[in-house]
């Protein structure tokens, strides 16, 4: 019989805090459960392999992205194995994430949530969210997930770790979903106190966009404020999709030159 929405909310409140654990090279996973608290929920996902290296005893939940209308898994078998091996006896719960490119503004909603039958609980992004994602890009999975808990476990107590959207050195950032927007998005709530990040030392931006108003007061500090975003958001996604294209074109030298560093370090 499959989980119905209720009965991980049940889960949900059981514990202290929810984290969810990002595939990305700012975690410390060590340091993130030594910090946390003792009753914490810990959630990852399926590609998780890469940020945990040993098998992790915390309670634990398994997210995993579906394709085609939840037909399909995105990850390969491999990485379901990697990760039933790290949480063989602490795995509490898996759920799947259907989370498509977005549609439009007045594009008809769809008649009712998608399920599967591949996980026992289905989040449908797109049902619940409509076309708040930008239109031709998809969000990632653990946006998404933030998101549902945002509405629908408000009182999960959630915190992000390695929701940085930054690329690091090792990673890939797939360029089809929208970093900018979402980091937008999870800072709004961050600062309405509705979900908490990790990394508790975030920098402020400069505040070199006041002195507009001061000069030309007939433009509210919200107006300065949206336009930056937006003119900003459009820069910064032209600039990360050149990168990600470099990005990949160097990957076999960076590979390379990996090797040999680390065969020069065992030559001393």
């Amino acid at each position: 019989m499959p989980m119905q929405a209720e009965d991980f909310e049940t889960i949900l409140s059981n514990y202290e805090m929810v984290a969810l654990i990002a595939n990305s090279e700012s975690v410390d996973i060590d340091k993130i459960a030594r910090a946390l608290p003792e009753k914490t929920l810990y959630v990852f996902f399926t590609g998780c392999a890469k940020v945990v290296t040993q098998p992790f005893s915390r309670d634990t939940v398994l997210c995993h992205r579906l394709v085609a209308g939840g037909t399909k898994f995105l990850k390969s078998q491999k990485h379901f194995d990697k990760a039933y091996s790290l949480f063989n006896n602490s795995l509490k719960a898996e759920i799947g994430v259907i989370a498509e490119r977005s549609l439009a503004h007045g594009t008809a909603a769809l008649p009712a949530p998608r399920t599967s039958e591949l996980v026992p609980y289905t989040l449908d992004f797109d049902y619940t969210f409509g076309p708040l994602y930008p239109a031709d890009r998809s969000p990632t999975t653990g946006f998404a997930l933030a998101m549902w808990l945002i509405e629908r476990a408000p009182g999960a107590n959630v915190c992000l770790c390695g929701f940085t959207g930054v690329a690091g050195l090792q990673f890939n950032m797939y360029t089809g979903h929208d970093w900018t927007f979402e980091q937008i998005m999870l800072q709004l709530f961050v600062k309405k106190g509705l979900i908490r990040r990790f990394e508790d030392s975030l920098n402020e931006p400069a505040g070199t966009f006041a002195h507009i108003h001061e000069r030309f007061p007939e433009f509210s500090e919200a107006t300065i404020a949206l336009v930056a975003t937006n003119v900003l958001a459009n820069r910064y996604t032209g600039m990360e999709r050149q990168v990600a294209k470099l990005w990949s074109k160097t990957k076999i030298e960076r590979r390379i030159r990996g090797f040999f560093k680390r065969f020069k370090r065992f030559g001393h």
